[in-house]
Formats: C-alpha cells, structure tokens, sequence
C-alpha cells in the first residue's frame, strides 16, 4: 500500500505531538496514497487523513475535535466507503450523550476532491451542509444518509431525514 515504517513512525511522532491516541487505522489498497486514523484525546473523537505524496508522509485533512453530536461513538463509527462518485469517503458518525435516539450526525470527507459534508439531526431538526444541497453531491448525500441508517440500526426501516430542500435520497 505504499506505507512504510518510517511513514507509520511519522504519524506516530503527530499523535504524540498533538497527544492523541490512536484508536484505529486504516490504508485500503482503493484509498492509496491515503490513510485514515481515528484518533481522539481529551477533547474527544478526531479524524485524521494523512496523505503519502512524494515520499513523505504530510497530514491532508483534519476534523478537529468533534463536538456535539459526535460525543457519543466507537471505532464502529468511521466507515471508509470505496465509491462516493469519482471518489473514495470517509464517514463517521455519533450521537450526542444521553440523547443518542435524538440527536446524532454524519460527516463525510472526500479526499480526492477536498470536499466535507456534514448531517445533523435534533429531534425534527435537520441540518444539512450547503454543498449537499447541490444535484452534483447526490453521491455524497447518499453516503452520508447510508452513514446515519448504519449509526440509527436499531430502529426498524429507519429512514434519514431528508436535508431542508432537497427529497429523500435513494438507495
């Protein structure tokens, strides 16, 4: 996959520097040159995708630490999904602290393309990026509604709810 130990040390040296811990990892052969972490401190849950261009190993794009409604998730939660589009996505999930069944939320990155979409929903509340407003993003707004009905498995046929303005998305 491209990742050698000096490129593992490296990103070993970023977790230490910005004290996080690992949580999990991965570098699929559909993802190279991209690896994604799962890291998370005291500040909470933090995704990290680190590119392998040219030799060196260099962070590509970071979440920051997640807030409301990523309180609440486990490794489980960040599903890379091989074709969004053109692209492969990175998707996490959570909900937030003793209100899991109400509040919750998806994001999705596309590294390719540079692009973040996040979901959030709060009771009847639904908060949609802009950009997955756009007919163009259909693929990720299916990503990222696919995220939330894997996070929401345990109500029966579970449907996300459709962002302001645009209809459900189809399977």
């Amino acid at each position: 996959m491209g990742y050698k130990g000096q490129d593992l040390a490296r990103i070993g040296q970023w977790l230490t520097f910005y004290q996080l811990e690992l949580y999990r990892l991965e570098i699929p052969n559909y993802a190279s040159p991209y690896s994604v972490l799962l890291t998370s401190g005291r500040k909470g849950w933090r995704v990290v995708v680190f590119l392998r261009d040219g030799g060196v190993v260099n962070e590509d794009w970071d979440s920051g630490f997640l807030k409301r409604p990523f309180q609440v998730a486990s490794t489980d939660s960040l599903v890379l999904v091989p074709r969004v589009g053109k692209n492969f996505g990175v998707t996490f999930t959570g909900c937030k602290a003793q209100d899991c069944g109400k509040v919750y939320g998806a994001l999705l990155y596309l590294p390719w393309s540079h692009q973040y979409f996040e979901k959030d929903v709060s009771g009847t509340s639904v908060a949609c990026s802009q950009t997955l407003l756009d007919p163009q993003n259909a693929a990720a707004l299916r990503a990222i509604d696919a995220a939330l009905q894997r996070q929401q498995a345990s109500p029966p046929r579970y449907v996300p709810p459709a962002c302001p303005g645009v209809g459900p998305t189809k399977p």
